[in-house]
């Protein structure tokens, strides 16, 4: 019979942990988006409770019963004793979308938020303190030595333990900081957590027949997938939203322009993703009022003010534009990439600030 040892959920990702234990053993499973049509379930073994076999039982897999790991990979070939589960722990990276199971605060497994299935069709591992050789079941955990992931635990310990301090308002003020020195006073400021864990806020700076619309906050967290596509994640990881467009124009479009920005900074972690220079995402909301555009193009013009933002755990912060383009550039983007659309500026020295009229020529 099946027993749940202990369940979480993730602070910032739509994620279940649980560990799982039955008459074979023990696994530790997160159940990526729980309850919806497109669900899907991580896993890593964590012990066996009786003898090991000689090979994986697939078999019996595709009965529901849970596998063994096989003799040759298992540092408990006899079997391991039963888990306490006031002794068990989960540890959420700092991304939200990976965690390590820790036993009386050492690390049993771990499942990166590469683990599990790809788009390309491989399938990639978890790591278990306990497994001696590779498998099916999950890769041998190793050391601190030689496993990267032993760092990132404990800086997500450090992390998680921060905040029981509240670094939130110097946080807050060393952003406003940068905001006012470059672009002046702060108009307006609106909390966009919903009293929710991380803080954070949009504020609205007028300039002249120019507002600003920029976030702050943020950048408190790590994107998920970003070292999956680059090998210098920390360039990445971290950003701030910010749009730029007549003042009367969104005295009159204020509401549904800076709803939009504040629901696009959950994207990341709501879809398990990242945002960055380059990136497209739809905007209906621009499209109800101009119905000439339909996504915002995240970019970082050159002729854009520089903001001296804080670095966040010693990362950058990538502050992106948030600039409106047509369904013909969004396709042209898709086809021949967002920088060759960038290329076709209409050359005004102001494709970050939106007037009502489309940036680029083809």
């Amino acid at each position: 019979m099946k027993n749940i040892l202990l369940e979480e959920f993730s602070p910032i990702c739509p994620i279940q942990a649980f560990v799982e234990e039955d008459e074979n053993g023990v696994f530790f499973y997160l159940w990526d988006y729980p309850g919806e049509e497109h669900a899907s379930i991580r896993s890593c073994w964590v012990r066996n409770y009786g003898p090991a076999p000689d090979l994986i039982d697939f078999a019996a897999m595709q009965d529901g019963q849970t596998p063994m790991l096989p003799r040759d990979c298992c540092a408990h070939p006899d079997g391991a004793d039963r888990l306490d589960p006031e002794q068990l722990s989960i540890v959420w990276l700092e991304e939200g979308d990976a965690a390590a199971l820790l036993y009386e605060d050492e690390v049993l497994c771990v499942i990166p938020g590469w683990a599990g299935p790809s788009p390309d069709g491989s399938h990639y591992p978890s790591y278990a303190r306990d497994c001696t050789g590779e498998s099916d079941l999950c890769f041998p955990l190793g050391t601190p030595e030689s496993n990267a992931m032993f760092a990132r635990i404990e800086a997500a310990q450090h992390f998680w333990a921060s905040w029981d301090g509240n670094p939130w308002p110097d946080i807050q003020q060393q952003f406003m900081d940068a905001i006012t020195s470059t672009l002046g006073p702060i108009k307006q400021y609106y909390g966009i957590d919903g009293g929710h864990w991380p803080p954070k806020a949009l504020v609205t700076i007028e300039k002249g027949d120019i507002t600003y619309a920029m976030t702050l906050g943020v950048s408190i967290l790590r994107q998920p997938k970003v070292e999956q596509y680059t090998e210098e994640p920390e360039q990445l990881r971290r950003f701030e939203l910010a749009f730029a467009c007549e003042t009367k124009w969104l005295a009159q479009n204020e509401q549904q322009l800076l709803g939009y920005i504040s629901g696009q900074t959950s994207l990341p972690w709501s879809y398990m993703t990242f945002l960055a220079q380059g990136h497209t995402i739809p905007c209906q909301e621009i499209s109800q009022i101009n119905s000439r555009f339909s996504s915002m193009l995240l970019a970082k013009p050159e002729d854009a003010p520089s903001l001296p933002l804080p670095l966040m755990a010693e990362d950058p912060v990538n502050l992106l534009w948030m600039i409106p383009i047509t369904a013909e550039e969004q396709q042209y983007a898709e086809m021949h990439g967002s920088e060759q659309l960038i290329q076709h500026s209409a050359g005004e020295g102001t494709d970050w600030i939106f007037n009502g009229e489309s940036k680029f020529t083809k």
